[in-house]
């Protein structure tokens, strides 16, 4: 395990799922526990950004010592938002940035990026499609946030250094957002 936080951000109205996908059964748990397993198999904190739901989400995760809690009171206003939020509570030199939503993310993937590592940040793509987790050094993190209007984080980080780099691995961009993505996660699970 590195000394590396994981920014996630689970703030979201799943308004393109129709019903509250954070939560929604995979494996031995949720959507959203997946993702913070996987993270933590390689970083040694996640930061849960809460917003829609907030209450359920800090139940739920309260008493992990691994996990911290931060809420976005504006998490209607999108992602960025709640990137900025998590950011606040970042203690190490970079943080991986990742929405909750993404539960194939694995291990190899944080360590493959890890690799990369350099000033500035790290953003991958699966065959030109833009994916996640992002790795970014906190002081350009800390300086993309401080930028004016920010409406998407990956175009403020990419105003300062960054590299985008190919990664072979689908699941950097499998998102759980609508019914017909949760299905083909079902099936995942199914065929495995």
């Amino acid at each position: 395990m590195m000394t590396v936080d994981c920014i996630i951000t689970a703030a979201g109205l799943s308004s393109r799922m129709g019903k509250w996908k954070m939560m929604l059964p995979w494996r031995e748990g949720t959507i959203l526990d997946a993702s913070i397993n996987n993270a933590l198999q390689f970083c040694a904190r996640t930061i849960v950004v809460t917003g829609y739901h907030a209450d359920a989400l800090q139940e739920r995760y309260r008493h992990q010592e691994n996990v911290t809690l931060v809420h976005n009171a504006d998490y209607q206003q999108g992602m960025a938002g709640s990137v900025i939020t998590g950011a606040r509570a970042v203690n190490t030199d970079y943080c991986f940035i990742t929405p909750g939503d993404l539960p194939c993310l694995h291990e190899g993937i944080f360590r493959e990026l890890w690799a990369l590592r350099s000033e500035g940040a790290i953003l991958p793509h699966y065959r030109g499609t833009p994916g996640h987790p992002v790795l970014v050094k906190k002081s350009s993190l800390l300086q993309a946030i401080a930028r004016p209007d920010i409406r998407s984080m990956r175009q403020a980080l990419m105003q300062g250094k960054h590299h985008c780099v190919s990664l072979d691995h689908p699941e950097i961009i499998f998102d759980i957002d609508t019914p017909d993505d949760f299905s083909r996660l079902q099936s995942l699970n199914k065929s495995e």
